[in-house]
Order: structure tokens, then sequence, then C-alpha cells
């Protein structure tokens, strides 16, 4: 779950006590403190240490424009193109769609598929300018996978899961967490700054099943799919749902177009999706 910077609270608060809103942050005494999803419950995070800065007076301009969706601190425009592409596509068979069911659980989150490889060696690049936000390593099917969420520089998130070996800067990242039983991730604090175009992993995916997930989330603004009251009451429980985006779209003109054109990975639904019009 991608913790959203929906509010700003100032009222005392201790680690690990029952928060209400996924994101709301809470700031006491230079500490600041962020609601977040343990699994469970929502509750407030260790908390972190906080700059003291004046505060400028906001033209009358700039206070009509703020909002509880705006960033707490300025981001960098984005690239156009938004992403650079993480994997090789020459070895890419297949993408699973962000935005759709598979196996009985709603995924914003999609991936690309190496249905022809013979072994796990894939390479993974950064696609974006950024830094590592939560991680997790875990066991699934006997096997160690590793997850990883970061937050653009330009207030556009992204995360990748089942990477199976990592680089060595990001090996040492997640290795400080212990090897969990399920895939719930850990506050990496400070976060750590990467950049578009670092390798994260050179191996992928579990044995015989060769594949990676590759979500991506603009959190400046909500998806078209949420303006349907419908989906948007379904989707409740899981905000990071309302902010996923169809990456397809937001690779390299070239690469953009051989991942269009490639098969959906998922049997059931193909290439049927919430993001993907």
């Amino acid at each position: 779950m991608l913790a959203l910077n929906l509010s700003t609270a100032t009222a005392a608060v201790s680690p690990g006590t029952t928060c209400k809103k996924l994101g709301q942050i809470s700031t006491s005494a230079g500490i600041k403190y962020t609601c977040i999803n343990n699994g469970k419950k929502f509750v407030w995070s260790k908390g972190v240490k906080v700059a003291v800065k004046s505060n400028p007076t906001l033209s009358p301009t700039a206070q009509a424009s703020s909002s509880p969706s705006t960033f707490a601190t300025p981001v960098s425009t984005c690239p156009t193109p938004l992403l650079q592409t993480p994997v090789d596509l020459s070895k890419v068979t297949s993408i699973l769609y962000p935005g759709q069911e598979r196996g009985g659980n709603y995924k914003a989150h999609g991936g690309f598929g190496f249905d022809n490889a013979t072994d796990n060696l894939v390479t993974v690049k950064i696609p974006l300018n950024g830094k590592i936000t939560r991680v997790v390593r875990y066991k699934e099917l006997g096997e160690i996978q590793y997850l990883f969420e970061f937050e653009g520089d330009c207030g556009v998130s992204f995360r990748f899961d089942h990477l199976r070996k990592l680089t060595a800067k990001f090996e040492a990242v997640v290795n400080v967490f212990p090897i969990k039983e399920d895939s719930r991730t850990d506050l990496v604090s400070p976060p750590i700054a990467v950049k578009v175009g670092e390798v994260i992993a050179t191996e992928v995916g579990f044995l015989n099943n060769v594949f990676v997930d590759f979500g991506v989330y603009d959190m400046r603004q909500k998806n078209e799919a949420s303006k349907d009251p419908v989906w948007a009451s379904a989707h409740s429980q899981f905000p990071a749902d309302s902010y996923g985006i169809c990456w397809l779209n937001s690779l390299p003109q070239t690469d953009s177009a051989i991942v269009n054109l490639l098969p959906g990975r998922d049997g059931k639904f193909e290439k049927k999706s919430d993001y993907c019009k």
C-alpha cells in the first residue's frame, strides 16, 4: 500500500498507536509521524526529525491553489516520456496489465513476463529519479523475493516486486530487515536516493516462472477509474488503486508501441484493464 500524503495534523501522537487516515501526517516536538498500514490496522510510524524552517507568507494565489491532495514539499517537473523502460523488451513475451483482478485480488500494478526464459537472468533498471521509501524481503513458494517501493522526485511513485537477485546497493538497503513470511513492507528512514538507469536487480521471478511486477502511481491526481462512484466505493479500502496508471503509455514512444502489441499475461482477463483504455 502506498502512503498517501493527504493531510497534516499537529496533535501529539505515540508511535504504534492507532490513527484514522492512511498517509495522515502529524508533527510534534520536531518529529514528523505518518499514518501507515501495518497489515492489520492504521498506526503511527516511528517518526523522523524535521528541520525547523521559517513560515513564508503565501500569496493569495498560492493559498487558493493549495489542497489536501497536493504534496507537502515542492516536486520537480516530470520528464517526457515519464519513464525509461526498466527491462530489455527483446526478452519480454507478455504484459501483466495494471488495473485488473488477478489471483482473486485487485492489482493496481502490472508487470513483464519472460515466458521463453531458460533462466532468471533479467536486468531491471530504475525508470525514474526518486528515492526508496519501503522494502521487504519475504519467502514465497520456498524462495526469497524482494519488493521495493519508490517515491519519484516529480510526484509519481513506482514499485517492483518479485526481484530475485539484487545489486549491492539495493541488497544493503533491504538486508537490514528480517526475512518475512508475507510481503508487508518496512519503512526506509531516511529514504535513499536513486537515479534513472541504476540497475536494481539482475534476476527476477521464481524457478520456471520468470516475471517481474511493475506498478506506477501518479500521486498528483486520481485516475479516471476513480471518477466512477461505484468503482471508487469498491476500492475505498485501497487508496493506491485510485492513483495507479497505465504505465504502458508512459514509456518511450517506440517501447510503448512494442508493449501494447504484446499479449496479456493473465490467462483470464488478458488485456482488460481499468487503467488502459
